[in-house]
């Protein structure tokens, strides 16, 4: 039989543990939590349909867009004037002006369409932003075949690349390359982000633009550099990425990095930009999106990303074709216009450790391979991206948390937060700066003031 005490100290208990379910069910019943909902089950016909204007934006640069040849608007531009002050409505026109050759297109592409609509619907519950993307191919085929490898006998060289490459251009290589989505999230932060958009990362140091870096410099510059050794290129390809102005020491010169607890500064302020990519080959058979962030260059977020070079190097695979799930070890040349013939090396479905013996003089295979199974971090936050083309048109569904919990490598989106968003498309085997961009665009997560607002999900 309990003592007189401890039938107090119970009957206390219980008194606090109703109490605290009295003012639970007061909290839940006005302050509803929405759990995250089931994306394959979004009534997508419900969310409004927002149709941002993209362009061609040839070798338009931070740089250009301040110097006495951007006539519209040089000063303006230098103060922070924002680009659709000048150019709302032009997108059109400025596209058809630039995709011809001009004194920023030097290398047009052929029959290139210089101005795109894009569709973006957006809805969000408490822990998701949802988005969904559909626009007009300008391609032929499903631009699904990302970067390839060809043996000539005795060694690995890359083959096919995009259309405004030398290899194609000058040696008759095919052109080859993925068809993809780009997203850039940010905020004030980064400053004239909001008005000016992309160009704030697009700079002529680039690869392809007029002053593009030295490979040999890049590859031993001990920040930008590293970061290529770090994702295993460690013998060629050596590029300067986009960056932001803020990050550089001596005005936008792209060797000039700022220290190391400078640049941490500046991710712990949220001085950066966070950069989505979904592509047609190198994610999308994984029905995932790859996550960057830009602010020294443009680099995998931290952790380890399930997409990656296949082997040390580029031009020395690690992984073919599993003969005895797929019929063959590697592709030809004729495989390639195959539609039933995969064309991606997934871990754990298709891949197996190269066989020198099983290749043969011709023979090609994918320069990435995807692995979901080691993907982890931050690195892997787009865990649903999946996309699909049908009748020429392609549809991309993609989620993102609001707040991943990556704060150093993600931009942390609140409910009734406004942010600027950055499109870009890539597709008829295009790279570079051969894609079609939006000026900025203003994203609410909920009701706000904004060129897009999220739909709340119940």
């Amino acid at each position: 039989m309990l003592s007189g005490l401890k039938v107090d100290a119970i009957t206390k208990h219980r008194v606090r543990c109703a109490s605290l379910l009295i003012v639970l069910g007061v909290l839940m019943a006005t302050s509803p939590v929405v759990l995250a909902v089931d994306v394959e089950s979004i009534d997508w016909s419900k969310v409004p349909v927002n149709k941002p204007r993209l362009y061609y934006p040839g070798q338009s640069s931070y740089q250009w867009l301040r110097t006495a040849e951007h006539k519209k608007a040089t000063e303006e531009t230098k103060a922070g004037e924002a680009c659709l002050r000048c150019h709302k409505g032009e997108q059109k026109s400025l596209g058809g002006i630039l995709v011809v050759e001009n004194r920023l297109e030097p290398d047009p592409i052929e029959d290139k369409s210089g101005y795109k609509r894009l569709s973006v619907q957006a809805a969000h519950d408490d822990q998701n932003l949802y988005m969904r993307f559909s626009w007009k191919t300008d391609g032929e085929g499903p631009g699904n075949i990302g970067n390839l490898m060809r043996f000539d006998g005795s060694e690995w060289a890359w083959w096919g690349n995009h259309r405004q490459h030398e290899a194609v251009i000058d040696e008759g290589q095919p052109a080859i390359y993925p068809d993809r989505l780009g997203i850039m999230i940010g905020d004030a932060k980064v400053e004239f982000y909001p008005e000016q958009g992309c160009w704030m990362t697009c700079h002529d140091s680039l690869l392809g633009m007029p002053e593009q870096a030295d490979e040999d410099e890049v590859g031993e510059h001990p920040v930008i550099g590293q970061v290529f050794k770090k994702i295993g290129i460690d013998v060629t390809n050596h590029i300067v990425r986009k960056y932001l102005p803020g990050s550089r020491s001596e005005g936008t010169e792209w060797a000039a990095v700022k220290s190391e607890d400078e640049l941490m500064a500046l991710r712990k302020e949220g001085a950066f930009l966070d950069l989505i990519i979904w592509d047609a080959s190198l994610t999308n058979p994984a029905g995932i999106a790859a996550d960057f962030n830009v602010l020294e260059i443009k680099t995998v977020d931290e952790g380890t990303s399930a997409l990656y070079p296949n082997g040390k190097t580029i031009w020395g695979p690690k992984y073919m074709f599993d003969e005895g799930k797929v019929g063959f070890s590697a592709l030809t040349e004729a495989d390639i216009g195959d539609p039933a013939k995969p064309k991606h090396l997934i871990v754990g479905q298709n891949t197996a450790p190269l066989d020198a013996g099983k290749i043969k003089e011709g023979d090609l295979l994918p320069a990435h391979i995807l692995d979901t199974g080691s993907a982890e971090g931050s690195a892997a936050d787009i865990d649903y991206a999946k996309g699909a083309l049908e009748g020429g048109k392609y549809t991309v569904v993609i989620r993102r948390k609001l707040d991943t919990g990556h704060p150093l490598d993600d931009k942390v989106l609140k409910v009734g937060g406004v942010y600027t968003f950055g499109f870009s498309i890539h597709d008829d085997a295009v790279g570079m700066r051969g894609h079609h961009v939006s000026f900025p665009v203003t994203v609410s997560i909920g009701p706000g003031k904004a060129d897009i607002q999220a739909t709340t999900l119940n």
